[in-house]
């Protein structure tokens, strides 16, 4: 497992030498690996400063022993630690939202509060190979294009992920051969949330067909950065041309272009990520008539012109 991360290091290069990294610790196993691996290999990444940081999210009842969990292992490592707290589920009730999204939105504005406050320069998170698989699946079950099934990158920002293209079932194996301790997070498998249905019900039985499931989807996942890196800068070509004065697009220009560069031109000018949405918006080149977006937008085509407008 060791040499996986070296490797992504050598390949991609996600931590510049001499970086100051705060680490996203939530006390399970996975945090706790990425924290004893970036330590092993504290002297290659040539880091300036490693910290912990840690967000109750207050949902469960072992909200505050994995807090307390936390606080003592970074004092067994040496480790600076910071926390934070918020009642999510009273935050999403409040805004009426879901609560994994919530969840997620408050945890990495913590992380990146800390991070600005504290002068660090990248904060790294525990996602791994297994987690790619779960999200590429998440997104193909919604319905998604090449962006969704490329799921998320090792670097991205400045949120890092060391421990890529390494599975949970080599996470695990290595905090038990290392004798590691770690707290149990139950709502991993609540079956209520969509993730761990996939987690728990879908992967199981694609890896009875494909026990190799994981490298299978990172071979994959390298085609189609490949094809989309050609599609990107076709579509960029697309949207220079098409654009005029005051952001509208020029519709017959991206008329012109083939479906696929079409709805990225549309995506990219317009930062709408549903498809449902995108299509809507690309029969607009054909037509007159407007689209809502939400957020207060429209997009209207009115003459030669495709357009965002606001409105209340």
């Amino acid at each position: 497992m060791i040499r996986k991360v070296i490797r992504l290091q050598k390949e991609e290069g996600i931590i510049p030498e001499g970086s100051s990294l705060l680490i996203a610790f939530s006390g399970g196993v996975d945090s706790v690996v990425l924290v004893d691996v970036i330590l092993e290999l504290k002297d290659f990444f040539r880091l300036k400063r490693i910290a912990l940081a840690h967000f109750n999210h207050m949902i469960r009842d072992e909200a505050f022993r994995d807090e307390w969990f936390c606080k003592r292992f970074a004092k067994e490592r040496g480790l600076e630690i910071f926390t934070g707290r918020e009642d999510v589920r009273s935050r999403a009730r409040e805004e009426k939202r879901n609560l994994e999204e919530t969840a997620r939105d408050l945890r990495y504005a913590f992380l990146r509060r800390t991070k600005e406050e504290q002068n660090f320069d990248l904060i790294a998170t525990a996602h791994h190979l297994s987690d790619l698989v779960e999200t590429t699946l998440i997104w193909m079950v919604r319905g998604a294009g090449i962006e969704g099934l490329l799921g998320f990158d090792p670097k991205e920002g400045d949120v890092v992920r060391p421990l890529y293209r390494v599975s949970k079932e080599e996470i695990t194996e290595y905090a038990k051969a290392k004798g590691l301790r770690w707290v149990e997070d139950k709502t991993n498998y609540d079956l209520r949330f969509f993730r761990n249905r996939i987690r728990h019900r879908v992967v199981p039985v694609l890896k009875e067909v494909n026990r190799n499931l994981e490298e299978t989807f990172f071979r994959m996942r390298r085609i189609l950065k490949d094809e989309d890196e050609i599609l990107r800068s076709m579509a960029e070509r697309v949207l220079v041309e098409a654009r005029v004065e005051g952001g509208c697009l020029t519709a017959e220009v991206v008329r012109k272009a083939p479906v696929a560069i079409q709805r990225r031109v549309i995506r990219e000018w317009s930062g709408v990520r549903n498809l449902s949405k995108i299509d809507q918006i690309r029969c607009l080149l054909f037509r007159g008539g407007e689209v809502i977006l939400g957020n207060g937008l429209k997009a209207v085509r009115k003459g030669p012109l495709l357009c965002l407008k606001k409105f209340s």
